[in-house]
């Protein structure tokens, strides 16, 4: 059975790579490759994986835990494995990911259809599957923060896949360089935790932070630091978490990152980039629980991100950046889950979510041309789900709801008020704007958003067998903030509200505050080292002769010693050449005579060989 699981959970990680490889090397060796082979290799890959971890997380009881992993890195006796490590929270976040990345590739079919690069557009979308993959199987934290770089450098790409476009490209540098903040903490708090394992742990094995003994490393770490230090620890994952999932006060990145293609936006939202956030911090629950001022912290950044995010997207007019202050207001409840430890429903959030944000994107309209009738229709069931009113974002907030005390509740039901108001306003705004028509789109866009739908709606009745479901506060005010939209529908008082609130509209300026802060401690070192150069550099008589003295060794090196091998190899070369050409005679008899050296010569080594290791052994 173990060596079944270990076959099918390589194929699920290399199939995309593998398809990767294929589109990169075949578009640079120029060899033609098919639109139609890239679609179905692609599709079959993500189809593949999204089956086999079902079917894995089928046969996996909750307390299974399979992990093989081998030495990678090996320092003395500091070893760092590679591998796998399979438990169902893994396989949940995997077989989302895969399902989600196929109904998107199916999407793009006929999105992309026009695209000049859509072979790159799906040569990175593997690459980022495989990269995710990857990362929720990793059977420690130095694997994990591999992976987590691969797939922060690959979203890089996917957002700005039309660089050409100046603010394309600016948005993704913007959200690249604001994410090195949360990996650089994440780092950090991994160095340090393996230098306290490595220096104080009775196993040196514990410093490659394997996720099978996270419980163990905890209590060490709490145990050989001391209490500021490991809070230190725990706030470095904090902020590496943090960042990464678009919660306050990092969030504005979320909303560069719209300047993506709409499939790459439904990707990105639903089940990948910002999910990274809520899986490290389910990992790193162990340290959590060993600090409750930690616990409280996530619960108070959860709650003020859901709770500033959702404001923000009520006055939205851009669709795509109402969705992206709503990912961050989703994700914000995904943390107030985990910091409360209930992870279960945490995990329940994120499944609805992905599902019902993947379908909300894919079904918004162009700029500027006419809303499809089906689309719509689609839309508006998904943004009752995502209020909480039906199928599984009914089931997954109550189920939640149930779970918590009166303000717990309470809080969840202000959220859930404001979601149904944002989401009913955004598609009032959007049918006014646009327009409704009927349209004949193609089979591959009806089929990606009908699936969604259907998955929905399966995940639903699963929930609704497996949990007990039902109505509590945040479904009554969920109501009440669609009735709000109806009144205020009726009064034309919507689309003003842009303009009423201009500090939720602007994101409350936190983007504005980092822009300008970040741009004038960048200038004000500028200048600093600048000056810096010319007053004292330029001018100190050792620094100079130090540059001197390296340019003169730097040109000896390379005019005798660079160039000098260069021409060296070339005359060996020629006189290697000239020699052969002596040889090459077309003699028979010499050619017998060169054979019978080389073969004479062969032997006598041979013989000499023999008797050393002969004499070697009788001593």
């Amino acid at each position: 059975m173990e060596e079944l699981i270990s076959d099918n959970i390589y194929l699920i990680l290399l199939l995309p790579l593998w398809i990767f490889l294929i589109i990169m090397l075949g578009r640079f060796f120029s060899v033609y490759v098919n639109k139609a082979i890239i679609c179905g290799l692609s599709l079959f890959a993500s189809l593949s994986g999204a089956i086999s971890s079902l079917w894995l997380y089928g046969i996996f009881t909750p307390d299974k835990v399979y992990e093989s992993t081998f030495p990678f890195i090996k320092i003395n006796d500091f070893i760092i494995s590679c591998g796998l490590h399979i438990d169902r929270i893994a396989l949940i976040f995997v077989s989302t990911l895969f399902i989600i990345s196929f109904l998107v590739q199916l999407f793009s079919i006929s999105y992309m259809k026009n695209e000049k690069k859509e072979y790159r557009f799906y040569a990175l979308l593997n690459l980022f599957n495989f990269a995710l993959g990857s990362l929720f199987f990793s059977p420690n934290l130095f694997q994990t923060y591999v992976f987590w770089e691969i797939a922060g450098l690959v979203s890089y790409l996917l957002i700005g896949f039309d660089y050409l476009k100046h603010e394309k490209s600016l948005a993704s540098k913007k959200v690249f360089l604001i994410n090195r903040i949360g990996d650089t903490a994440f780092l950090a708090g991994i160095i340090m935790c393996s230098y306290i394992m490595y220096e104080y742990a009775p196993c040196k094995n514990l410093a490659e932070l394997s996720f099978f003994d996270m419980n163990t490393i905890s209590t060490l770490v709490s145990v050989y630091s001391s209490h500021f230090l490991f809070l230190i620890i725990c706030g470095l994952f904090i902020i590496g978490v943090v960042v990464k999932s678009a919660q306050i006060p990092f969030y504005p990145w979320l909303q560069d990152a719209m300047e993506a293609k709409l499939p790459v936006s439904a990707l990105l939202h639903s089940s990948t980039l910002v999910a990274l956030g809520v899986y490290l911090i389910i990992r790193m629950t162990p340290f959590l629980t060993l600090s409750p001022s930690m616990l409280k912290l996530i619960v108070l950044i959860g709650l003020l991100t859901a709770f500033v995010c959702s404001l923000s997207a009520s006055v939205q007019s851009h669709p795509k950046k109402a969705l992206a202050y709503s990912t961050s207001a989703q994700f914000g409840l995904m943390f107030f889950a985990i910091g409360t430890l209930n992870i279960k429903a945490g995990l329940i959030l994120f499944v609805a979510h992905a599902l019902i944000k993947s379908m909300l994107f894919l079904t918004l309209p162009e700029e500027n041309e006419k809303w499809d009738l089906t689309k719509f229709i689609i839309f508006v069931i998904g943004g009752l789900s995502l209020s909480g009113i039906i199928l599984s974002g009914f089931c997954s907030k109550e189920i939640f709801a149930c779970s918590l005390g009166l303000r717990g509740m309470t809080a969840l039901a202000i959220i859930s008020l404001l979601t149904a108001f944002y989401i009913s306003r955004l598609t009032i705004v959007i049918m006014k704007t646009n327009g409704l028509e009927k349209k004949n789109d193609t089979k591959t866009e009806y089929l990606s958003i009908i699936g969604l739908l259907l998955l929905n709606i399966l995940f639903c009745i699963c929930l609704a067998k497996s949990e007990s479901c039902k109505i509590t506060m945040p479904f009554l005010t969920a109501v009440f903030g669609i009735l709000i939209v109806f009144i205020l529908h009726l009064k034309n008082l919507l689309v003003q509200m842009s303009h009423t609130f201009p500090s939720c509209y602007n994101g409350f300026y936190l983007d504005k505050l980092y822009m300008t802060t970040i741009l004038d401690v960048y200038n004000k070192i500028a200048e600093i080292s600048a000056k810096f150069d010319i007053n004292i550099l330029s001018n100190y008589k050792p620094a100079q002769v130090l540059a001197r003295t390296g340019v003169k060794i730097a040109s000896f090196v390379e005019t005798y010693i660079m160039n000098g091998m260069v021409k060296c190899i070339t005359v060996c070369a020629k006189k290697l050449s000239t020699i052969d050409l002596r040889i090459q005679t077309g003699n028979i008899q010499r050619y017998n005579l060169y054979a019978f050296i080389i073969l004479t010569a062969i032997i006598v080594c041979l013989v000499i060989a023999d008797l050393t290791i002969i004499t070697g052994g009788g001593q």
